[in-house]
């Protein structure tokens, strides 16, 4: 999020909310929390929790995530594999069941799904990521022909050094127009990193950072609006 969500190329446990393939990358066991509160209201917060594990076959991965609040809310779980192939590309796989609680009046409804991403690392310190998020347009109710939205992101990243990494990606949904982030990470030393952003439409700057102690990252951002209050998220990951 400080980098603006330019994360489709990036690799790590969250990438089970961004691009699966930057799972492959993981050579350990990994669990994390994270929690986003959008715009300082409970109502559209975010509260996710992932656990990824190394195989021989490939990275396995599950993953939950929940926002809303008690009146309407969004339940996502996810089931994700991805693996390498070569030293250069890495894939991956995500199944979904999507799950929408409202009122009694409008009842609950579930829909399965699925994502897929790539990521390539076409020569040295370039990486570049493209993801599909429903690409069969699921339907989640027969009223007015209901489907879940679909996306496509696209970006890449280029590390200046082994301190400075530039990121930027455009993202396209069927219901919203062509949106441009840019992102930038700098290590300032051994375990801490600084990290900044902009998106548009709507027009949001980030900042944040994250620390990392013995397998233990805290990661933090902030992120401003042009119309609504400011963002915050935090997150914890532990890696054995």
């Amino acid at each position: 999020e400080a980098m603006a969500n330019a994360s489709v190329m990036q690799s790590g446990l969250w990438s089970v909310n961004n691009n699966q393939a930057g799972l492959a990358d993981l050579q350990r066991f990994a669990v994390g929390i994270n929690y986003q509160n959008r715009f300082q209201l409970a109502e559209t917060s975010t509260k996710s929790a992932a656990a990824a594990i190394h195989t021989r076959t490939g990275n396995f991965a599950l993953s939950f995530n929940r926002f809303g609040y008690s009146q309407y809310s969004e339940n996502s779980f996810g089931l994700a594999y991805a693996r390498t192939f070569g030293e250069r590309v890495s894939a991956g796989l995500q199944f979904d069941y999507l799950n929408i609680s409202q009122p009694s009046a409008y009842g609950k409804n579930g829909v399965c799904l699925f994502e897929v991403g790539l990521i390539a690392k076409p020569v040295t310190n370039l990486q570049i990521g493209a993801h599909i998020y429903n690409p069969t347009k699921a339907k989640m109710a027969e009223y007015e022909d209901e489907r879940v939205n679909t996306s496509f992101r696209l970006g890449a990243s280029y590390f200046f050094s082994n301190i400075v990494q530039l990121a930027a990606e455009v993202e396209k949904t069927m219901q919203t127009d062509l949106r441009y982030k840019v992102g930038l990470e700098y290590q300032i030393i051994s375990n801490l990193c600084l990290r900044t952003g902009f998106r548009s439409k709507p027009n949001e700057f980030c900042f944040g950072a994250g620390y990392t102690f013995k397998g233990l990252t805290f990661d933090f951002a902030f992120s401003t609006h042009q119309y609504l209050p400011m963002s915050t998220q935090v997150s914890l990951k532990y890696s054995l």
